[in-house]
């Protein structure tokens, strides 16, 4: 995956996404693969599993147009025939913003090659807007939502379920990955701003101090950080010290934010 979102999206699709490789699909998984291949340059595909019908099934994550993904593909496809002994299905699901421009095949003499391409925002995702699974309800948010409201609320209750540690984990993840979706992070800012949440972090607690979190921010987006900033510390009770600390942000852009918005 390339683009600024591919940390926030491998974190969120650490594990193998079942329900949506059988989303993609129509089948159970029947074992993951090890996605990573030696070579002069080592390759690690983003998903890579073996199917209940004995296919094997790879998946990338596409977060921006890319005109190499065809070429890129191939090759995947290449390593894995050679390590598995077996021509793989192979899907790119796109969860940009912008329009899909890529293309899904590769056209040379004497080759013809061609792979699924998908627009998240094309896919029926009830299934895991429905899902007991937080982060099939995050994946959720970058499909094509009729009731932002009812998905932001079951996210929500997922989120009091959670130790302290964890829910702000996800909550960070949520507030990075609705940045591809405008209009689901604005939703997500009135929704924070009008809900009464009874959820109140341990002071003492710093999980927001993560390895590659002040890359997830860049300068560019100060802004929007500032925005985050808000609502974390108004809906969930982190000390603003800790919040610009960890947000790249000076205490007083902080506090001159919060001062106009009383």
């Amino acid at each position: 995956m390339k683009g600024s979102y591919d940390k926030i999206l491998r974190e969120i699709f650490s594990d193998v996404p079942v329900n949506l490789i059988k989303l993609l699909t129509n089948q159970e998984i029947k074992r993951p693969l090890n996605p990573s291949f030696p070579s002069i340059k080592e390759r690690i595909a983003d998903f890579l599993v073996e199917l209940e019908n004995g296919e094997i099934f790879h998946l990338e994550i596409q977060s921006v147009n890319d005109k190499t993904m065809p070429r890129r593909m191939l090759f995947y496809a290449l390593l894995i025939e050679e390590k598995y002994k077996k021509f793989p299905i192979q899907v790119v699901l796109y969860v940009g913003n912008e329009k899909l421009r890529m293309q899904n095949f590769y056209k040379r003499k004497n080759l013809d090659y061609k792979y699924e391409l998908f627009d998240i925002k094309n896919l029926d995702c009830n299934y895991l807007i429905k899902s007991q699974s937080i982060e099939d309800n995050l994946i959720a948010i970058l499909c094509k939502i009729d009731d932002e409201v009812s998905l932001l609320n079951r996210i929500t209750s997922r989120l009091l379920s959670l130790p302290d540690k964890k829910r702000l984990d996800y909550l960070k993840k949520l507030f990075i990955l609705a940045r591809l979706r405008p209009k689901v992070y604005n939703k997500l800012e009135e929704f924070y701003k009008e809900q009464k949440m009874p959820i109140v972090l341990d002071p003492k607690i710093d999980p927001l101090y993560k390895k590659g979190w002040n890359e997830a921010w860049s300068e560019a987006e100060k802004k929007t950080k500032i925005k985050d900033a808000l609502l974390i510390i108004e809906k969930f009770n982190i000390p603003i010290e800790k919040v610009a600390k960890e947000l790249g942000l000076k205490e007083d852009e902080i506090k001159k934010a919060l001062n106009e918005n009383k």
